[in-house]
């Protein structure tokens, strides 16, 4: 009686073991899986990521500036959905080109006339690219412009399809551009201060 007592507590001692280490291989596994699944939405995530750039073209001929143009570019994988912009010169927020004109002083007797494309609250698809604006109607419009470009600040707030979030700022039209990744589930920049064209 004695050795069936013992050989049952040892098949029962051996099955709890069996049991405890198929638990800790489960959860062991687990924790793989997750680990994965993580790796894999970062891979697919990468995927999917935008990254804008916003340059400045010119062209000269004889000392006449032939055109000025600022182009916007996704050089990413994904789309960047823009979801804030704000433009300040010399330090003052202004609203569309016009208010930029504005506060640049442009004279009246300067033509501000232009061609635009709003990117507020737009889509910029993957390798897409166009010119934001240009002036190419009034010489006068260019050079003015051209000697206030440094007074120029742009930043664009803009995310990936899976929300994330980063800040473009270019300092200056012809200056340095920075891109930076934010910690935030929403655009920083201030719905009072957008730039609406």
């Amino acid at each position: 009686m004695k050795k069936k007592f013992d050989s049952q507590m040892l098949l029962a001692i051996a099955v709890l073991i069996i049991s405890g280490a198929a638990l800790i291989v489960s959860m062991r596994q687990a924790s793989i899986m997750n680990k994965q699944t993580d790796i894999l939405l970062e891979q697919t995530k990468s995927n999917a990521w935008p990254r804008l750039s916003v340059g400045f073209d010119q062209s000269w001929s004889d000392k006449t500036l032939q055109y000025l143009k600022i182009p916007i570019h996704n050089k990413g994988t994904g789309p960047a959905i823009i979801e804030g912009v704000r433009i300040t010169y010399n330090g003052k927020v202004v609203k569309d080109w016009w208010d930029l004109f504005s506060k640049a002083k442009v004279p009246d007797s300067i033509s501000t006339g232009i061609s635009n494309r709003g990117i507020y609250n737009s889509v910029i698809s993957a390798n897409e690219s166009f010119y934001w604006m240009q002036l190419v109607h009034d010489l006068r419009l260019r050079h003015w412009m051209y000697e206030r470009k440094e007074k120029i600040t742009i930043e664009i707030c803009y995310k990936s399809v899976f929300n994330d979030y980063w800040i473009l700022h270019k300092e200056g039209l012809n200056g340095t551009t920075s891109i930076q990744k934010l910690d935030t589930s929403k655009c920083p920049l201030p719905p009072e201060e957008m730039f609406k064209s």
